[in-house]
């Protein structure tokens, strides 16, 4: 493996070898979550060049502190190859092993193409005119169906391993160029694997911005707390509306409306995460947890159908007891929406995007994608469907439009 100190490497310089195929460096992704590169790689084999691959690498230590950190994160990257085992589904990104290598080693990932809903979101703000109703339902049905896969896994004993995604967000769902709709990463996920890592402290893990109130205030989360995060997620890309970001709720404001009860433990889930790596809006996103209510969601979800904004309410309780209880039952619900509408299919959804992505027009040079992401284009002028006003559209853009709690969570959307 080629040492961190000769990164980036060139284009086409050989990673590392396995049996009589070459992993060829192609791009850097970054860095990941527990420090380890993130590479994008081509396989060469003596056909030829292959297909690529998304690679997460940690190079072997050099001091005694960097030691301690290898060993933290190396265990963390072991449990997310051995979690990977029990999830193999065809709506999960695949993990397709760890390989040892002299400098280090790297988890070698299924790379996918597409764009994340992040990036869609942004289209849409970018067109002034957000998805239909058909794409929500499509996209919530297919995470659902992967979220029940994960949540009733058992090891070979038959023993549920309790896993629970922990980072459902917009940045975590992606619509592939045939239609197919992908949940990556569960690099954070809880289970009850045999020698798993314990969380160092109890606080919510992954984007602070989609987790549930009970994980950001530090209590026990189970397969509820995704669904409370799906349905964050499908909220703002239905709307561009988020339910922590109040907009015309000053900090007093907000601060009134918490019980004596609730901002004690606004204090104390606080001071547990003080001198933990948490973004500044951390504290105002659990405020904003804490204090919203029925009539919030109501408001968010102003101008979706009452069947699509009841699956929201649902969703979006703050007591997980008020929500679907599994993930199989959502899924049932947001599929028997789906059979009150006109057919849809993936296929329907890539051209919705082409769509959009054409009505953004020059626009999406403002758009920040990733280098990971691609592989829908826009059609041909004369390939794109036409389709017949929507009230909706005829109101004008949605950038004039906007709902006071919408907010953006991404760079490059409109504001």
């Amino acid at each position: 493996m080629t040492r961190p100190s000769d990164f980036p490497p060139d284009r086409g310089v050989v990673l590392f070898t396995q049996g009589d195929t070459a992993y060829e460096f192609y791009r850097d992704l970054g860095t990941g979550r527990v420090g380890e590169r993130v590479l994008l790689a081509q396989l060469r084999t003596p056909r030829g060049l292959g297909s690529s691959v998304v690679l997460k690498c940690l190079p072997r230590p050099d001091t005694a502190e960097e030691a301690e950190n290898f060993q933290r994160a190396r265990a963390r990257l072991e449990e997310e190859v051995r979690l990977a085992r029990h999830i193999q589904h065809p709506r999960i990104a695949r993990i397709h092993g760890l390989v040892e290598l002299t400098h280090g080693l790297c988890v070698v990932m299924e790379h996918l193409e597409g764009l994340t809903l992040d990036t869609l979101l942004s289209v849409a703000q970018a067109r002034g005119r957000y998805f239909s109703e058909s794409f929500i339902l499509h996209v919530g049905a297919e995470v659902a169906a992967a979220l029940d896969h994960a949540h009733t896994r058992t090891d070979e004993a038959g023993t549920p391993l309790g896993i629970v995604h922990r980072d459902v967000n917009p940045g975590r769902v992606r619509l592939g160029p045939r239609g197919e709709v992908r949940l990556t990463d569960f690099g954070i996920a809880l289970s009850r694997l045999t020698g798993r890592v314990a969380t160092s402290f109890p606080r919510a893990q992954g984007d602070v911005l989609y987790a549930a109130p009970e994980a950001l205030l530090g209590e026990a989360v189970d397969a509820r707390t995704d669904l409370f995060s799906l349905g964050l997620t499908l909220l703002e890309f239905a709307t561009g509306r988020h339910l922590y970001d109040p907009g015309h709720l000053l900090a007093e404001e907000l601060e009134a409306r918490l019980s004596k009860e609730e901002q004690e433990q606004v204090l104390a889930a606080s001071v547990a995460s003080l001198g933990l790596e948490l973004p500044p809006f951390a504290e105002d996103a659990l405020r904003c947890a804490m204090v919203f209510r029925s009539e919030d969601v109501e408001r968010a979800a102003q101008g979706l159908s009452v069947p699509l904004r009841d699956i929201l309410h649902t969703l979006l309780r703050r007591d997980p007891a008020e929500r679907f209880a599994t993930a199989t039952e959502l899924e049932s619900v947001l599929r028997a929406r789906q059979a009150q509408q006109p057919p849809y299919s993936g296929e329907d959804a890539v051209k919705e995007v082409q769509q959009a992505l054409a009505e953004a027009d020059t626009l999406l040079w403002d758009i920040e994608v990733p280098d990971d992401e691609g592989g829908i284009s826009v059609p041909v002028e004369d390939e794109i469907p036409t389709q017949p006003a929507s009230p909706r559209d005829a109101r004008g853009p949605l950038k004039t439009q906007r709902h006071p709690d919408e907010v953006t969570t991404a760079p490059g959307r409109a504001t």
